[in-house]
Formats: structure tokens, sequence, C-alpha cells
């Protein structure tokens, strides 16, 4: 069959998203046929803690897809994220195996699974192997080898791997509402490259998820992946420093938030007062809007501190040329471009994916860009490389992949 149906499923800790998807291998289209979000349960920072919850929420979600789209659904692809996302270095190293030393796919093939198979740190998985160079005869570094001569040919990799725990988690989840995992990808990775245009990556660029309660940073250069890491800090955060400084409930702090927020304290006058009473019965008290901003702006300065700390390891603090793409619910604030430009120094825009009009003509809202990301990731897997049809597995996926991250 042509057309290729997928349920892409984004695990996050304040809500799940989920669309449907009808991918037309022939035609290069996708079709949007469902999409629902329902509030998150038995999730923190991203991660599994409480099963049965988890799979309520799961199973809440899958029914009000399938109502619109009158099919069961059957299979997964799955956004992953959390503070148990790493990065790390790989090399792979192998010998050329033709006698004239001219280098084919049969040893690029040999090439990934040399570098899957090297060992991980201790109760971990491997996600994602993203090539950055191949070395012919620790000389000459390439993007693609292919009909190149040398001896021995070696890859120079970025490796992100999960910790064990969250991916049994998953999969028990999963199990409990019939559902079987297609795809596990990190879903820093996968939005990030979504949401960059191949020129930002070429040039130098940030991208940084600001989440209910983690934010996570992916940072392209050279149209190569550099570095992600999450933080877990987020938007929530913020909700209990104010719930916690006006001795609130935590549900009228976000209201609060949402409603009268600012995240740069400099913009807001001192004169401008929130009536308590709107938010809670009975209350008579009154609070100025730049005191609820100077908490927001406090919190979201420490959480782009540490973002700035990982640029500095890197060598990039400030000098990224296409700069930082801002997305995620914390994102929405009056004013975060200005704060994030404030600490971290660089140009800032807001994500959006116009990019891709060709494939969804219609508007995405921001909050579902985690699962469209995944649709594009799926998208370029299967129609992006004809040569190989859809292979389950992590080395099959890996090959797959491959051509999305070379020029």
């Amino acid at each position: 069959m042509s057309t290729k149906t997928l349920f892409a499923l984004d695990i996050g800790s304040s809500t799940l998203k989920g669309i449907i998807a009808e991918v037309n291998v022939k035609k290069g289209s996708v079709a949007i046929c469902a999409s629902a979000q329902v509030k998150s349960s038995g999730i923190r920072r991203g991660i599994i803690f409480d099963i049965e919850d988890a799979a309520r929420a799961v199973s809440e979600l899958i029914n009000e897809l399938e109502t619109t789209y009158k099919h069961e659904i059957t299979e997964a692809h799955v956004l992953v994220g959390g503070p148990y996302l790493e990065t790390r270095f790989a090399k792979g190293n192998i010998i050329v195996s033709r006698p004239d030393e001219q280098i084919g796919q049969e040893d690029i093939d040999r090439m990934y699974d040399t570098v899957q198979a090297l060992p991980s740190p201790q109760n971990r998985t491997v996600l994602h192997v993203i090539p950055q160079n191949f070395v012919i005869d620790e000389v000459d570094r390439v993007k693609n080898p292919i009909d190149m001569q040398g001896s021995r040919l070696s890859l120079e990799a970025t490796v992100i791997d999960i910790f064990n725990q969250a991916l049994i988690s998953l999969h028990k989840v999963l199990n409990i509402v019939g559902l079987r995992s297609v795809q596990t990808v990190a879903h820093p990775l996968a939005t990030a490259k979504a949401l960059l245009p191949k020129r930002d990556r070429e040039q130098g660029v940030c991208a940084i998820d600001f989440g209910a309660e983690t934010t996570s940073l992916t940072v392209f250069e050279d149209d190569e992946l550099k570095h992600i890491v999450v933080i877990p800090l987020g938007s929530q955060n913020i909700t209990n420093d104010i719930a916690n400084a006006l001795r609130i409930h935590f549900d009228s702090a976000e209201r609060i938030k949402v409603g009268f927020g600012s995240a740069l304290a400099a913009k807001v006058s001192k004169k401008d007062m929130i009536e308590l009473s709107q938010f809670i019965e009975g209350e008579k008290e009154a609070v100025s809007k730049k005191y609820i901003a100077d908490i927001i702006d406090a919190r979201l300065s420490e959480i782009l501190g540490f973002v700035n700390d990982e640029l500095k390891k890197l060598g990039r603090a400030g000098k990224l040329p296409a700069g930082v793409v801002v997305y995620g619910g914390g994102a929405e604030l009056p004013y975060m471009k200005n704060i994030v430009k404030r600490e971290l120094k660089m140009s800032v825009r807001r994500a959006d994916m116009n990019h891709y009009n060709r494939l969804f003509p219609e508007e995405i809202p921001p909050a579902l860009y985690g699962v469209y990301s995944m649709v594009v990731w799926y998208f370029d897997s299967v129609v992006g490389e004809q040569r190989q049809m859809y292979q389950k597995g992590p080395i099959g996926f890996v090959k797959r992949i491959i051509e999305n991250f070379l020029p």
C-alpha cells in the first residue's frame, strides 16, 4: 500500500498529545485525520512513574482519537524526553571488505552495526546514532564515503541514549492499552530538527523547549547535531514560586501566571495591580503585576543560566549566528524573547513550521509541534529514502535517518 497510517504520541508532563496522519508515499503527501490532547497523569518530568495512571491517560487520548478517526489504533510512534536523555561521542572502526578497497553500502551498514554494538553506560539504551563524519584511513573526513577508496573506515557519531527503566515503563503502559511501539524517538531531536530550517542548522542555532517540568536545549551547527540536554526545571516551577510567594493554591497561581504573567519584570509597572478575589473566593488582598513579573523573571534567569552553562561547555555561548529559537508552553509568556536575548546575548525568535506548508497547509497549534515533528521524522525516513522500505528496530532506523543529517 502506498498510504501508511501513523499515530504519533507525545508523552508530556502536563499533557499527552496525539495525532493520526496518513502518509502517501507515492504522492509525497500527508493528511492529518485526527488530533487530541488530554491531561497527563502518572508522568513527571517526561518520565512515567505511575504505570496505571499513565495508562489511563493514554487510553483516554486513544479513545478521543478513535472517536474522530473511526478506526482502531494498534501502533504508536512515540516521542520521549526528560532528564534521563543524554548525548555522548562514539567512534567505531571497520576494515573495508572489498579487495580493491572501494567503500560500498555494505561497509556503511557494518559501520553502523559496529557503533550500535559499542558498550553503553550501565542501565542505558541507545535511541539514536547520529553521524558526524566518516573517516577514511584516519586522514580524510567526509560526509558520504561510498565509492571512495581506503582500507579502514571509521565513523564519528553523536549517540543519544536513555535510562532503561524509562523505556521499560513506557512499554508497559503501551502494552496495557494494546499498542505496539514502532519507533521511539528523542523528543528534543525530532522537534528541533523539524522546527529549525536547514539553513539555520548549517549556520549554527539552538532550540529551547520551555516545557512544564523540563527545559530542553538542542544545538545544531554545520547541519550536525552538537548537543542535547534536558534541564529538570520548567514553567511549573514558576507556578510553584508564585503559589509559595502568595501563599495560594497551585491552580490559582497558574491562572495568575497565564492571565497576568510577564517574563521580563522591567516591562511591567508597579502601579498595575491584580485583585486576588478574581481567583480566590473571599480574598480581599491585591498584588502588583510587577511582583509577579519579578518572580517569573528570577526563575527564568536561573533556567537560562543553566542553558548558557551548556553553551559555554560547547564554546558557543553568544556565538550561534542563527541565534535561538524558542517553543513550548512556557515560551508563550509575554516578553519571553526579550529575556532570552538578555540572558543568552543572541537573536531570538519563536518557532514555527511555516517551512512545511507543503506538507501541512493547515495552521499548526504550537502545542502540537511535537507530534507534527514526529510525522515529519517518519515522512523523511520513509519518503526521503526510497531505496529502503520501512524497517523496524534501532539498527534499521539509524540507517534510514542518515540522509536526513547529511547534505
